[in-house]
C-alpha cells in the first residue's frame, strides 16, 4: 500500500503504517503497550552516581597530627633516628596546622605561631648543618687532620642549641590549648625541663668536642664518628621529650571526647 512493510491494527485489521502508534481507521492502539518504564529506562546509567556526602570530624588532621608528632618525639633523640623523628615532627606539625579550623581563636593563633617557629628552628638548622658539612670537605679536600674542623664542630654543637630550643617553644605552643585546663601547667614546666636538658646535652657534647678529636685525616667515617659522639650527648634529652609525648598523647584523647559530642566543629565533605 505504502511501498514498504505494513502492519495490520489488532482491532480492525487495517493497513497502518510501521511508524503509526494508533490505527487511521478505528483509533486502536497499533503496538503492545508494555507495562513499566521505558526499556531505555530499564539500564543503569552510563555515569557514576554522585558520592554521598559523609561528616568527617574537624579534629580528624589535628589527632593524625598529633600522632605523628607522638612518634617524632620517641626518635628525635635517638641516634641515627634523627631524621625519621624530624620527617614526622614536619609531617604531624603539617596536620595540625591544615586541622586548626574548629578550634578556639587562641589555638588557631598558637598554632600560627608555633608552625612559624618549627618552620625558623628548620631552616637555621639545615643552614648550620650546611656549614659544618663544607667546612669538614674543605678538610677533606686539602689533606687536613680532624683537628682542622674542630673550631667549626663546637660552632655546630653550641649554634644547633638554638633551632632545638626553638622546637621546645614550638611543641609547647602546639598543645597548649589541646590540653584540659588542669593539664596546661604541664605544659610550660616541660618546656623548662626539655630546654634545660638541651643545655645539658650541648655541654655534654662540647666537653667530648673540647677534650679532642680523633687523630686522623678528615674522612666520611671519621666526621660521622664526631656527629654520632654528638648524638649520644642528646640521649639526656630523652625524658623531657618522652614528657611531651606523653602530653601529646592526653591531648589526643581530649579531642577525641570533645570531637565525639559537638555537632558544631564537623564539616561535610565528598568521599573520594
Amino acid at each position: 500500500m505504502w511501498g514498504y512493510a505494513v502492519l495490520r491494527c489488532p482491532a480492525c485489521g487495517a493497513q497502518v503504517g510501521p511508524d503509526f502508534v494508533f490505527c487511521h481507521v478505528c483509533g486502536s492502539p497499533v503496538r503492545p503497550q508494555f507495562p513499566g518504564p521505558p526499556p531505555h529506562l530499564l539500564y543503569p546509567p552510563a555515569y557514576a552516581p554522585a558520592p554521598r556526602p559523609t561528616r568527617v570530624l574537624w579534629g580528624t588532621r589535628t589527632k593524625r597530627g598529633i600522632t605523628a608528632t607522638i612518634l617524632s618525639l620517641i626518635l628525635l633523640w635517638i641516634p641515627g633516628a634523627t631524621i625519621v623523628g624530624g620527617a614526622l615532627l614536619s609531617l604531624g606539625s603539617t596536620l595540625m596546622f591544615w586541622g586548626r579550623h574548629g578550634f578556639s581563636l587562641q589555638h588557631r593563633r598558637a598554632i600560627l605561631v608555633a608552625y612559624f617557629v618549627l618552620w625558623i628552628a628548620a631552616l637555621l638548622y639545615v643552614i648550620v648543618f650546611v656549614a659544618f658539612v663544607l667546612t669538614a670537605y674543605e678538610a677533606w679536600t686539602s689533606g687536613a687532620t680532624m683537628d682542622r674542623i674542630q673550631p667549626a664542630t663546637v660552632a655546630f654543637v653550641w649554634v644547633s642549641t638554638i633551632p632545638t630550643e626553638l622546637l621546645v617553644v614550638a611543641l609547647a605552643l602546639q598543645i597548649r590549648y589541646l590540653l584540659p585546663p588542669s593539664l596546661r601547667w604541664q605544659v610550660w614546666v616541660a618546656g623548662l625541663v626539655l630546654g634545660a636538658l638541651v643545655l645539658l646535652a650541648t655541654i655534654l657534647a662540647f666537653q667530648q668536642v673540647v677534650s679532642g678529636l680523633p687523630n686522623d685525616f678528615v674522612r666520611m667515617s671519621s666526621v660521622l664518628g664526631v656527629l654520632n659522639q654528638i648524638s649520644i650527648a642528646r640521649l639526656v634529652e630523652g625524658p623531657g621529650f618522652a614528657w611531651f609525648a606523653y602530653l601529646y598523647y592526653r591531648a589526643r584523647g581530649a579531642i577525641a571526647r570533645e570531637s565525639a559530642g559537638a555537632g558544631e566543629k564537623t564539616s561535610t565533605v565528598a568521599n573520594p
